[in-house]
């Protein structure tokens, strides 16, 4: 039924445009589930609730692209579940690209979360802390499609900084360059980043989740 939902949703029939109320997706056991240790063990749920939400402002903002935020998630999930079989040395950069588009429109003022999504206050310190996460995680995704990795260095310290303020979660950014850029630990970082980036907006959307039974 939520494949269906995605796939067909329009602004003028989406319950939370015209309503603005939660959208049910089968809670379990908790309204917010826990953030995954891997990229591919996003479930699904995660992966629709934010994909959901991010699909209003496209739909609505016609950016000339016809692929859906779900896919680029769904792409992601699969390029980090094939990366060490990849003979494609650019796989890191195919998933910056893919995850870089989904956050288009998510911080823009005209059209962006402030404007539909009225009960989730921006203003609010936690979430304008994870809107400015979502900025930085842009410019950090961004560097890496370019291959700045240097660049990259700098902005992954920015982040973690600003995840150990918000979320009170350690990431471990090497001082060095070289230390950082070692393939394994860079590798690391990039995935947990990657982890976080989509898990940051499943926080800000968990204002609309709802647990049918209560």
């Amino acid at each position: 039924m939520v494949d269906k939902v995605l796939e067909n949703l329009t602004p003028s029939t989406d319950p939370v445009l015209q309503e603005q109320r939660g959208y049910s997706l089968e809670v379990e056991s908790s309204i917010v589930e826990a953030r995954p240790n891997s990229f591919t063990s996003l479930k699904p749920k995660i992966v629709k609730s934010v994909s959901l939400y991010l699909q209003l402002l496209w739909d609505d903002c016609p950016n000339g692209k016809t692929i859906k935020v779900l896919d680029l998630i769904t792409n992601s999930k699969t390029l980090f579940g094939t990366r060490f079989e990849s003979k494609d040395i650019y796989v890191i950069r195919h998933i910056a690209s893919d995850l870089r588009e989904i956050s288009l429109f998510s911080n823009n003022k005209k059209n962006g979360i402030k404007k539909y999504f009225k009960n989730i206050d921006v203003d609010r310190s936690d979430i304008s802390a994870r809107l400015d996460l979502v900025r930085e995680f842009e410019e950090y995704l961004s560097e890496i499609v370019h291959m700045n990795y240097c660049s990259s260095h700098e902005q992954a310290k920015k982040i973690a900084k600003l995840i150990s303020d918000l979320d009170k979660e350690k990431n471990e950014i090497p001082e060095n360059f070289e230390d950082y850029s070692e393939t394994i630990i860079f590798n690391t970082i990039f995935e947990n980043f990657c982890i976080v980036f989509v898990f940051n907006f499943y926080k800000i959307f968990s204002e609309f989740l709802y647990d049918d039974k209560e």
